[in-house]
């Protein structure tokens, strides 16, 4: 979302306090996380995630802010049902759009402007995005928990459902709300996503984030 577009959202009254980031900022601040955490791996997928991010992460990213408590929501009972399985989710959020804008490798909308993760991210720079996307949602919707409540019978189960999300993208409606997710997603859930899941599945099961291409992942 662009400044002027945040400004109108803002008055309003369809966006938080937090003005949007830009490009060179968010850049910076996924450098500045990278070089303090070191492995993007190794950071993202340990089972402590949620609690680390909170209460270490945000502080460190933002020493001067008060307001951080934009992660600090469990949606797991709302979650949205095309959220790719992993630490980032949404549960009910507000229609504004903002999420896309902030995070266009990692958000996208429903046919109701409804936002959801539809990957994780895979970087520092993406990871300050989706942190961005999540604290300029009015709701609160996101919550970073994934970890303790997905598991490996949940991710199967929904792999079992990804033939209805790709006709669910397939709607106009949807890529009316968006700004080439879309294409972005099924292109994924086409090609890597398998292959992540189970990586992740493996997470979930053994406790570590395999790194060996050799380790046997389990099944989908």
């Amino acid at each position: 979302m662009g400044f002027l577009q945040w400004v109108t959202a803002f008055i309003t009254g369809h966006a938080s306090v937090s003005a949007p980031a830009t490009p060179f900022a968010a850049a910076a601040d996924g450098l500045q996380l990278a070089a303090h955490y070191g492995d993007f791996a190794a950071f993202l997928y340990r089972p402590d995630f949620d609690r680390f991010l909170r209460t270490q992460v945000l502080p460190f990213r933002e020493p001067d802010s008060v307001h951080l408590g934009f992660l600090d929501e469990d949606h797991w009972p709302e979650i949205h049902p095309f959220n790719f399985p992993g630490p980032f989710y949404t549960g009910s959020s507000d229609t504004c759009g903002t999420g896309v804008g902030e995070a266009p490798a990692n958000v996208m909308n429903d046919a109701d402007c409804c936002e959801f993760v539809f990957r994780q991210p895979v970087t520092f720079h993406e990871l300050d995005a989706v942190l961005n996307a999540a604290a300029v949602e009015v709701f609160d919707s996101y919550s970073s928990n994934g970890h303790e409540r997905w598991t490996y019978a949940a991710c199967r189960a929904w792999w079992a459902n990804r033939d209805t999300l790709l006709r669910h993208l397939a709607d106009e409606g949807v890529a009316a709300m968006n700004d080439g997710q879309v294409q972005r997603y099924g292109d994924y859930l086409r090609g890597d996503a398998e292959a992540d899941l189970r990586r992740y599945c493996y997470f979930l099961l053994n406790g570590s984030y395999p790194t060996d291409p050799q380790i046997p992942l389990p099944e989908l």
